[in-house]
């Protein structure tokens, strides 16, 4: 039997670009004792090769792009079958993503619109989103957290962006990451037999992901946007001050 932890990244592994202190050496540690590590986040900005080389090259853990479950492969998912054209807010992850599947990103009138992460935000690719969705696209997000944890304290996320979207055009989006079914359709394929522990930083999406499904058990770290873990709900089933203590209590 083996244990599977799912592992938030930003506020978790690191905040931006610095690490937090003994992530790496923690997840060799759960690499080492035969954990099935997979890594799950609701930035879809960057593609899953991004993500692995951010964690190697931030906290020196030999992560595989494989082990990578993110809300832009979710959200192609989601979308592969029911459309082959899509309209995309959204940053790399987004696009090679869609590309993955099928999915022809194009610049205006597409079968579908997908929001996510767009650090190349401009207000006429705002236009073009609303008027898309506006006009009864199928319309999707990768995610809707309204921040993301950096170094210093939080930018705006893909929910800020997605907001703006949805209330100028009077819809509302299908959200494909944590804490939603499609990103548990994709985790689920990632596990093998043995216990679930979800470990994160934000109740709304990493706890309430462990506690949608029966089996999950979730920790919650203090390294990223909450410092109160009295306030969260759903509540945990374990708190630690951060991802070594977390590993090191679960092993």
């Amino acid at each position: 039997m083996t244990i599977n932890l799912i592992c938030d990244l930003d506020g978790v592994v690191y905040r931006g670009s610095s690490p937090i202190v003994g992530s790496g050496a923690a997840l060799a540690h759960a690499d080492r004792a035969g954990c099935n590590l997979v890594f799950c986040t609701n930035n879809s900005s960057r593609t899953r090769d991004q993500v692995a080389g951010k964690i190697r090259s931030l906290v020196g853990y030999d992560a595989d792009p494989h082990q990578i479950a993110g809300s832009a492969e979710a959200a192609a998912m989601l979308l592969a079958g029911t459309a082959a054209t899509s309209v995309v807010l959204g940053g790399e992850g987004l696009l090679d993503e869609l590309g993955r599947y099928g999915i022809e990103v194009v610049d205006d009138g597409g079968e579908a619109l997908v929001v996510g992460l767009d650090p190349a935000l401009t207000y006429d690719r705002l236009r073009i989103a609303v008027e898309v969705a506006a006009g009864g696209a199928r319309f999707l997000a990768s995610n809707n957290d309204p921040t993301y944890p950096v170094e210093n304290g939080f930018w705006p996320g893909a929910g800020s962006i997605l907001a703006a979207v949805e209330v100028a055009c009077g819809r509302k989006a299908e959200v494909a990451g944590k804490p939603y079914e499609p990103m548990r359709d994709l985790l689920r394929s990632k596990l093998k037999p043995g216990p679930v522990w979800v470990i994160g930083d934000r109740p709304d999406t990493d706890l309430a992901l462990a506690a949608a499904e029966p089996d999950w058990k979730s920790v919650l770290v203090l390294t990223g946007v909450t410092t109160d873990p009295s306030a969260a709900d759903p509540p945990p089933d374990l708190v630690s001050a951060d991802l070594a203590a977390a590993i090191a209590f679960l092993l």
